[in-house]
């Protein structure tokens, strides 16, 4: 049987009255990219800091690769980029690196230019870091957690504030590591359209708990192909659908629109039924849904819908 990388077991974090992480257990594997995916407030962050051993659990137990909580030697195998790491506006790239470097007792000293190279930051490692653009800075945030030459990541929201460019340019370098360097990542962002393009898992946190864990894979068969129709008469379309498909599987939602959850390669047959039956269709595409349309109905944000 495989080693986790991490493996939580009845994970609990309380402060007085309020619980911020019920009870959860939860296991990473090698090679795995996986997103925490939850609202503000849902416990992404008291997970990472547990992990990252910024603030202890109320109960519960945390191994990182197969050994126990706190040994330093493991915790070198981990990089950490969480919030925003203090660096010296008047120092460079390097001079920055090497503050942390020394400070962690890391001894070689070449691994500061093979991490700026990493993070595509040689071009700009002579530069101050108060003359940084937000992405530059993010970068070297990233680079810093790569100082250890870890085999595991932890990012809580390693893109926040980029640009769309910024975001694409992230992206692309945790694919790299993950893929190249065969770093593990456990990665959380309130961008799901981030997550969804390169992750390998899907972790759903909600009030404090985890409610759902599913690979690429089962979310894909999950978020089946659907129709989308608007039309000028949602309740007559129904009428005309269920008469012709009795077996149609179906939700209307507000603004007479529905999603047809079968019959998908029928939609011909449909255009051809709500016409003669003189619906007017306004939109009918193939549609599948995203990882936040998915988030909002798993938690019950999408109420606006009766299925049939």
């Amino acid at each position: 049987m495989k080693t986790p990388i991490l493996k939580i077991t009845d994970l609990e974090k309380r402060y007085k009255h309020q619980v911020a992480m019920e009870s959860s257990d939860f296991e990473l594997y090698h090679g795995e990219i996986c997103a925490v995916i939850g609202k503000n407030g849902a416990g992404k962050s008291t997970m990472f800091k547990m992990i990252a051993e910024e603030i202890f659990p109320t109960k519960g137990e945390i191994t990182l690769f197969g050994e126990p909580y706190g040994k330093h030697n493991v915790r070198r195998r981990m990089g950490v980029m969480i919030e925003n790491n203090v660096f010296f506006d008047n120092f460079n790239a390097i001079q920055n690196l090497e503050y942390y470097r020394l400070q962690r007792g890391i001894p070689e000293k070449a691994v500061i230019k093979k991490v700026l190279n990493t993070v595509e930051l040689a071009e700009y490692q002579g530069k101050k870091f108060s003359e940084y653009s937000l992405g530059m800075k993010q970068r070297l945030s990233l680079a810093l957690a790569l100082l250890s030459s870890p085999d595991f990541l932890l990012l809580d929201e390693p893109a926040n504030g980029l640009d769309p460019e910024g975001m694409a340019e992230m992206r692309q370098l945790f694919l790299n590591l993950n893929q190249e360097h065969q770093i593990t990542i456990l990665i959380s962002s309130h961008i799901l359209s981030q997550l969804q393009s390169i992750a390998t898992r899907f972790v759903f946190l909600h009030k404090g708990k985890i409610i759902q864990d599913l690979s690429r894979k089962e979310l894909l068969e999950m978020n089946q192909q659907f129709i989308f129709l608007r039309v000028n008469d949602a309740k007559k379309a129904c009428f005309i659908l269920e008469n012709h498909f009795p077996d149609m599987d179906y939700r209307v939602l507000a603004g007479q629109q529905l999603e047809v959850y079968n019959h998908i390669e029928d939609r011909q047959k449909i255009n051809r039924l709500l016409n003669e039956g003189s619906v007017d269709i306004l939109e009918m595409t193939v549609k599948s849904k995203n990882l936040e349309e998915y988030f909002l109905e798993l938690i019950g944000g999408n109420n606006n819908a009766e299925s049939h």
